[in-house]
């Protein structure tokens, strides 16, 4: 059913895969544009997968955007179709920004543009105030800046983040009897249609038995973290980004990103702030916006 959807059918149908070897593991993902092309790296949320940018990479086609870049949309780690961090390891935060920065040292990247949704986007941005020179433009749909944690919370952050790691030891996945089920379970814990929850599940879920499926991300990717950086941390962090910095909200989005926004804006005085009709997944219902969005940008400073 999945397969023969209309959907997208371009981006799909042209999607090359990729795969990286970083010291854990391997990290898998999706690519379409010119291979010789400059990087524009998407990095999806959390739970999501490569396929978040489908929508995106099929307007991204239509473009003149695919002359010039190669869009590389990976599979976080224990997310899609990259593997699981080794048994025994988690997934704190940080740990992605990491694997980032690898990625970009392993593949001789000098200069990326990114577009990035929610996790992503948090990564993004640290990623951005850590290696300034590398990044050349940052678009980063529903977050900015990070969660924060006064050195107050510690002793219950690190308590908290202990039980839910002892308590995750027992949890199976949950199991479906097919794959309308499946899309139904996304559905109901997104903010979008069937539809992009069924191309998400598309690349989410395998196939155990003849009825029985079972989506990919790890369980342990529903911990509670230990540790946050405080509210100081981040700003330095934020300070240090000198790259085009673009923020697009969804109109029915998160809320909480618009306290964001007011919070870490004095550190990053070059951002642009842009609001879409749309929920948290904004780039899945407005791709045809984001790419005009993210040429208008691209030209703009390169021009």
């Amino acid at each position: 059913m999945l397969d023969n959807t209309l959907l997208f059918q371009q981006a799909r149908q042209c999607a090359e895969p990729v795969a990286f070897q970083l010291p854990w593991g391997v990290i898998r993902g999706l690519a379409w544009g010119n291979p010789e092309g400059e990087p524009l790296l998407a990095l999806h949320g959390w739970l999501d997968n490569a396929h978040s940018f489908v929508p995106l990479a099929d307007a991204f086609l239509q473009s003149e955007l695919a002359q010039r870049y190669r869009l590389i949309a990976i599979d976080w780690a224990g997310h899609g179709h990259s593997d699981h961090r080794p048994v025994g390891n988690f997934y704190p935060f940080m740990d992605y920004v990491y694997d980032l920065w690898y990625l970009c040292q392993q593949q001789q990247w000098s200069q990326v543009t990114i577009v990035a949704h929610s996790m992503g986007a948090y990564v993004a941005n640290m990623y951005a105030g850590i290696e300034p020179q590398r990044v050349t433009h940052l678009l980063a749909i529903e977050a900015f800046g990070l969660l924060a944690s006064t050195a107050a919370d510690t002793t219950n952050d690190l308590r908290q983040g202990f039980q839910s790691r002892w308590q995750q030891q027992d949890k199976k996945r949950p199991h479906y009897r097919d794959l309308n089920t499946a899309i139904a379970a996304r559905t109901h814990a997104g903010d979008f249609s069937r539809e992009l929850a069924a191309l998400l599940v598309a690349r989410g879920i395998e196939q155990l038995g003849e009825h029985d499926f079972r989506f990919r991300a790890d369980g342990q990717l529903r911990l509670k973290s230990p540790v946050r950086l405080t509210a100081e941390q981040i700003a330095d962090v934020l300070s240090h980004i000198t790259c085009s910095f673009d923020v697009v909200l969804g109109s029915a989005g998160h809320e909480r990103l618009k306290q964001a926004i007011t919070a870490w804006r004095p550190y990053v005085k070059q951002l642009n702030v842009h609001e879409l009709e749309g929920g948290h997944h904004v780039h899945m219902e407005q791709p045809t916006a984001i790419i005009g969005l993210l040429s208008q940008i691209t030209c703009t400073h390169n021009g």
